[in-house]
């Protein structure tokens, strides 16, 4: 039986997760980025077909190896949520392997957490024993976004229309953290949010 917290860190596209996770990582936590684990997993053949397999498409090779085509699967699931369902629900049992790996492994009774996109939609967030929702207003949410993305306005509120409305879903089971200040200021909120989960 383990005796340290699992917690995993969310919030909508541009809310700011990645900022609270960086502060998390300065106070000394160990923080796992499920994107950057899903990185990690695209070294792989098998998980590489995997998802050409799953949206019902032929692997693409160079020489023997196969290659990732990121464009060519997001345009076969970007309007069909049939595909788009198949392809999340392969890559997210597989992330989500590596994270119960990274669990099991874990030794002595500091916390894990865990910087997850999509954590809600995936319905996974039953696996952890707190979750961290960064919420920011809609409006820098999207200025973000194309800041960081170069994206134009239309395509960044497509991807936040594929994502749960985090301004009208009850985190009231959960601990929340507001975005709407400077660095400074989101600091010390995330120093009170670890206090209130650390002290359950």
């Amino acid at each position: 039986m383990k005796n340290f917290k699992t917690i995993a860190i969310t919030g909508g596209i541009g809310s700011g997760k990645s900022t609270v996770a960086d502060i998390i990582k300065s106070l000394g936590y160990p923080v796992y980025d499920a994107d950057k684990i899903y990185a990690d997993l695209l070294k792989d053949d098998d998980f590489v077909c995997g998802i050409y397999e799953s949206i019902g498409l032929s692997p693409e090779y160079s020489g023997e190896k196969i290659t990732f085509d990121r464009k060519a699967v997001a345009e076969a699931v970007f309007f069909d949520k049939r595909k788009l369902s198949a392809l999340n629900a392969f890559t997210h049992d597989k992330v989500y392997g590596q994270i119960e790996k990274i669990i099991d492994a874990h030794q002595g009774d500091a916390p894990l957490f865990f910087e997850i996109q999509l954590l809600f939609e995936s319905g996974r967030e039953i696996d952890f024993d707190n979750v961290l929702v960064v919420k920011r207003p809609i409006s820098e949410r999207v200025n973000a976004i194309k800041e960081r993305n170069g994206l134009d306005e239309k395509t960044v509120f497509n991807r936040i229309q594929n994502q749960i409305d985090y301004d009208k879903t009850d985190f009231s089971e959960h601990t929340l953290i507001i975005n709407d200040s400077d660095l400074t200021e989101l600091r010390e909120k995330v120093k009170s949010a670890l206090g209130e989960i650390l002290r359950k």
